[in-house]
């Protein structure tokens, strides 16, 4: 067997390999003698299948398949004992025919295509331009709306007999004919409506209504949604091309009224929120919720950060990319057949992702970045830990919290996402501290519109 390659231009190469017929041919008729004791065919016992049968049966599957572990082995020994950078696998080369025949194995000459991961210049970094880091402020109005919110989630519930601003109300929905009675086969259902969700019209008709009362009224004008989405969570319908047949008169009748009241803040309400450990005081709870405001905004910031960081490397830090190839590539490994219009259409965001990767690869390697065993766990742990709080499941115990770790422990495709997480937050720890932070307060409000413009 020989191997050699030939540089078509910077960034791609041809490799041809020269396989001898007595590289492949005993391993070829070794897979047809055990194919022949297990192969089951009718008319013969298992293992009593001749092997000229057999050969002539699977012959050339068998072969194919063998020529392609040899090849691919070799390919990729060769790429890794010459220490070369590829950018994407290796494939057959464009004029590539491959030929073969159980009855008359020979010498096989093969080539690949290579496309080689260019050099990258990070450069930029030392000469980048200042970068803002948002410090949001909390005040005070923030601070009471989370109180507030945090009460409603633990609310009472009551059944008064009058309607309120804030009430949920119960309603019989009836569809009506153009005389004003009960339509035939009509709608006839029983929804529920918050009264702060109304049009001011609907609202001055509905909350005067007592219990068992009612009113005859457009559901489509109860609020400011389009007609479709009423007639789907209002009116229950899930026939959405059945909208049009539905009039514009309906009888509503009041059933029930519930209201939510907000929890007291005593000693009970702060062990329902924080348990026996936490706060006591609503001092103790607000400076909480002030914490847990600045660690959530800090974590918003820090991605819009990013998000800056990322599109001023992409912009600047400029190298190319084996275009051609890469466009072979995807159209010989994607899993479905794919248009030439397709790959065009697709590749530049294929490119910027690739480009991406390419840069993170090479801080990884510039800067020996290791992810160790402890700090998946660690990783591993923390997300545990934030999934339950978002359950509200706070000291659960520590024996449950290991529970849980351990079984996203022995998930493979968890360890291998967990790495990569790791990875990329060591990245961009690096490109933040090669780069000039400005730390500028912002408020929430205006913080909020440069992320939409985003």
């Amino acid at each position: 067997m020989t191997i050699t390659q030939e540089k078509v231009d910077q960034l791609r190469s041809k490799v041809k390999i020269n396989l001898k017929k007595e590289d492949y041919e005993q391993q070829v008729k070794k897979q047809i003698k055990n194919l022949a004791k297990s192969a089951q065919i009718k008319g013969f016992r298992p293992g009593m299948v001749p092997i000229d049968m057999v050969k002539k049966m699977y012959g050339n599957g068998v072969l194919a398949d063998e020529l392609n572990k040899v090849l691919n082995d070799e390919i990729y020994k060769y790429i890794n004992d010459n220490h070369i950078e590829i950018i994407a696998s290796p494939i057959p080369a464009s004029d590539q025919k491959l030929d073969i025949d159980i009855n008359s194995m020979r010498d096989i000459d093969f080539t690949y295509e290579m496309g080689h991961a260019p050099d990258v210049s990070l450069s930029y970094l030392d000469n980048a331009p200042a970068f803002n880091k948002y410090k949001i402020t909390i005040d005070d109005k923030m601070i009471d709306e989370e109180v507030m919110r945090i009460r409603k989630r633990f609310a009472t519930q009551e059944y008064p007999e009058t309607v309120g601003e804030n009430d949920i109300l119960t309603l019989t929905i009836e569809e009506l004919d153009t005389d004003g009675n009960l339509k035939p086969g009509g709608i006839s259902t029983v929804s529920s409506i918050t009264v702060d969700l109304l049009k001011d019209d609907a609202k001055r008709k509905l909350m005067p209504l007592k219990k068992q009362e009612s009113i005859n009224y457009n559901v489509f004008e109860l609020m400011d949604r389009d007609r479709e989405s009423m007639a789907k969570n209002i009116l229950n319908m899930n026939e959405p091309e059945k909208v049009a047949e539905v009039g514009d008169k309906f009888k509503l009748t009041l059933n029930n009224i519930a209201r939510s009241i907000p929890a007291e803040i005593n000693e009970e309400f702060f062990t329902k929120v924080y348990g026996e450990g936490g706060a006591k005081t609503e001092e103790e709870m607000r400076t909480n919720i002030k914490a847990d405001l600045d660690a959530y905004f800090d974590g918003r910031t820090d991605s819009y950060l990013i998000n800056e960081l990322y599109k001023g490397i992409m912009e600047n830090v400029d190298f190319p990319l084996p275009d051609d190839f890469l466009k072979r590539w995807i159209d010989i490994t994607n899993e479905k057949p794919i248009s030439s219009e397709e790959i065009e259409r697709e590749y530049p965001q294929f490119a910027k992702s690739l480009r991406w990767s390419l840069i993170q690869k090479k801080i990884v390697r510039d800067q020996n970045f290791e992810v160790t065993e402890e700090e998946i766990r660690e990783r591993v742990r923390t997300n545990v830990i934030h999934q339950l709080y978002g359950y509200g499941l706070k000291g659960i115990g520590e024996d449950w919290v290991e529970q849980f770790v351990q079984k996203q422990l022995a998930d493979k495709k968890v360890i291998s996402q967990t790495r990569e997480q790791l990875t990329e937050d060591k990245v961009l720890n690096y490109i933040k501290s090669k780069v000039k932070l400005v730390e500028k307060p912002e408020s929430f409000e205006e913080f909020k519109k440069m992320v939409e413009a985003v």
